[in-house]
């Protein structure tokens, strides 16, 4: 008898954590934002294999290997980049990629946050928090942060935007 009313009681509290963490999920889907989205407010967590995507496209990039570095990209890609210039075109990406890195050295490049989402609309997206250190030919020096997003469509990008801004040297 005993053996049962433990096993009744086990099941009952079970039954109750289970039915208390669906209520709790429920809810976190209610909530009435401020502020609603124009584009995306709804998405899970997307592809991990689009944020290795991402990052053998940087490894490229620093390394100087263009034409590995292009065939990330869809033909019709389309850079925002972080001085509000937009570049339409595989063939302008990659010029701008040869013509912008060419001439510096990327040293300590890390990443803070990457993250691959997939829209409620189905749009896949990469996020990405890094930094680095710039070395100009002249031995001049600066760090970066970048925050970019990456929108893939068949595994190419077809979309990314771009924000910067000087990190402290500390």
């Amino acid at each position: 008898m005993k053996e049962l009313l433990t096993l009744c009681t086990i099941v009952l509290l079970s039954f109750c954590v289970q039915a208390q963490k669906k209520e709790s999920q429920d809810e976190s889907k209610k909530v009435n934002y401020i502020y609603e989205a124009t584009y995306l407010d709804d998405f899970k967590m997307g592809n991990p294999d689009l944020v290795l995507k991402v990052q053998e496209m940087h490894k490229h990039i620093i390394s100087k290997n263009y034409k590995m570095a292009g065939n990330y990209l869809a033909n019709d890609v389309v850079f925002a980049l972080e001085d509000g210039s937009r570049l339409e075109g595989k063939e302008k990406c990659m010029k701008f990629m040869i013509e912008a890195y060419s001439s510096i050295s990327i040293e300590d490049y890390s990443v803070a946050v990457n993250l691959a989402v997939t829209g409620n609309n189905g749009d896949e997206w990469v996020l990405l928090w890094d930094n680095a250190k710039i070395v100009s030919e002249d031995g001049t020096t600066a760090r970066f942060n970048w925050m970019e997003t990456f929108q893939f469509e068949n595994n190419k990008i077809i979309f990314m935007n771009q924000f910067s801004k000087p990190r402290n040297l500390n």
